[in-house]
């Protein structure tokens, strides 16, 4: 015995569900949900939100829709009556731009299935009407959005005249909603608030939105100092951002033995600062960690399971950070290794500038990871964040090298004719202890993002492409 069935309706992909009610003296009794029934429907969902809303009659509520966890909704009349309306807001569909509108009620007791992508909203019928709705995702504030009930491109007839309604409650927020057009024209998507947005991190970031047309601030510590706690709620606290990047971070690892509260200040405190206000607004918080959290014992590449063990004041302080960062649960902890680009100063810019001057170089070969460019740092980290898959990971490129495989290969690309010899770390007077191998395993991410890490000498080949064309941009 079939418990629901469907009733045909405009949009193929919504779903107006009668269910079976059985009735005698007594009552009445109806199964409103069931996973495997609803299966068979083909409503393979997991709902994990309840609404329940009372309104007296003339209420009209919507259109209401989220700009990113946008939720699937199944909606019942418990008491009373709606007129209940749905417009395909997928910019790709075919019925882009279209409603539909049905009434429900407790009478016939019929549920409107509504799959993600539509906007949604409904007209109260009568007094002490309340409906109840399941959600698949969660209400996500920040990306709370809408299109107003009266746009004229939608020309939804709401039956106000059928229905005897002369006057119209709605809320503040209700009456101030965008057009559709509005809609259609502008950005649906994250807001992102970069720090560090300088370094070479930050910088391949503000390229990347550019072109994915993606809204960004981007700050620097001119901009927005991340160890005042204070300043940064202030800075957050009347914006609608709904990712925040830290790309900023003491770096100078030999330097940090010495300066140690300046280190902690960035590396890990304010990584606490960021964190814990991301988590009070519910804002995404993506920051970023490094292979020399591991001491470099192991001889395969290290995974996100295995346990550090920081030789280092910086690496340190940058286990702290991580510590912090995962304490929200809404965290992308990124740990990467060696990263070039063309911001700021790098191996790969060292190699070339001693070059310029020099007939001999001596590399270390007794460290061991894979160099990292920072352009497809930022596009995976990108590709992770819409995944919404928060945790640890560990993005290098593919490959792994020694300091010295690096600088030959470089120093091969740009044809120097000098002489390359092999070194020790020991041969160099270094404050801060280095691991010898610490290549990091990045399949997780791969996996998750279904997409191929590119190799560390491809990366270094676009990145010399990049640094001819700016060097030589900058001598005409």
């Amino acid at each position: 015995m079939k418990k629901f069935e469907i009733e045909e309706i405009v949009f193929k992909d919504i779903k107006l569900i009668k269910p079976k009610v059985f009735e005698d003296e007594r009552g009445f009794f109806l199964e409103v949900f069931n996973t495997e029934e609803f299966k068979k429907l083909g409503i393979d969902e997991l709902f994990v939100q309840d609404n329940h809303s009372k309104s007296k009659r003339g209420v009209l509520r919507g259109l209401h829709f989220q700009t990113k966890h946008s939720q699937g909704k199944l909606v019942r009349v418990i008491k009373g009556a709606i007129y209940d309306v749905v417009v395909d807001i997928r910019k790709n569909s075919s019925t882009y731009g279209e409603w539909y509108g049905v009434e429900l009620d407790s009478k016939d007791r019929k549920m409107l299935y509504i799959p993600k992508g539509f906007a949604h909203g409904f007209l109260t019928l009568e007094d002490e009407t309340e409906i109840e709705y399941k959600c698949t995702d969660i209400y996500a504030p920040q990306y709370d959005s809408g299109i107003m009930y009266n746009d004229s491109d939608l020309n939804i007839d709401w039956k106000l005249k059928e229905y005897g309604i002369e006057e119209l409650t709605l809320s503040e927020k209700d009456r101030k909603h965008q057009s559709f057009r509005e809609y259609t024209e502008s950005y649906q998507g994250d807001y992102v608030l970069l720090t560090g947005a300088n370094g070479q991190l930050g910088q391949d970031f503000q390229k990347l939105f550019d072109r994915l047309r993606v809204k960004y601030v981007a700050t620097d510590y001119q901009e927005l100092d991340i160890t005042n706690k204070e300043k940064v709620r202030e800075y957050i606290e009347n914006s609608n951002f709904t990712v925040v990047i830290n790309c900023a971070a003491y770096n100078d690892v030999d330097r940090a033995e010495d300066e140690i509260e300046k280190c902690y200040a960035l590396n890990s405190y304010a990584v606490k600062n960021l964190a814990e206000i991301c988590k009070e607004k519910n804002i995404i918080f993506v920051t970023y960690s490094t292979d020399f959290v591991f001491d470099g014992e192991k001889e395969i590449p290290y995974t996100e399971e295995d346990i550090p063990n920081p030789l280092s004041v910086y690496s340190k302080s940058k286990l702290d950070g991580e510590k912090y960062s995962l304490e929200y649960e809404k965290t992308f902890l990124i740990r990467t290794s060696w990263v070039f680009g063309m911001g700021n100063n790098n191996f790969c810019k060292q190699v070339i500038n001693w070059s310029k001057d020099r007939d001999t170089l001596k590399i270390v070969d007794d460290q061991v990871s894979s160099p990292t460019y920072s352009k497809d740092l930022a596009e995976f980290s990108w590709d992770l964040i819409q995944t919404d898959k928060y945790g640890l990971y560990h993005f290098s490129n593919s490959g792994e090298a020694s300091k010295y495989e690096q600088a030959e290969y470089i120093l091969k690309k740009i044809d120097w004719n000098g002489k390359l010899e092999r070194a020790k770390t020991d041969d160099f007077p270094l404050k801060a202890k280095r691991a010898k191998y610490s290549k990091l395993d990045s399949r997780k991410i791969e996996k998750i993002v279904d997409k191929k890490i590119p190799h560390w000498k491809e990366g270094i080949d676009r990145f010399l492409i990049e640094y001819d064309f700016d060097y030589n941009d900058s001598t005409k």
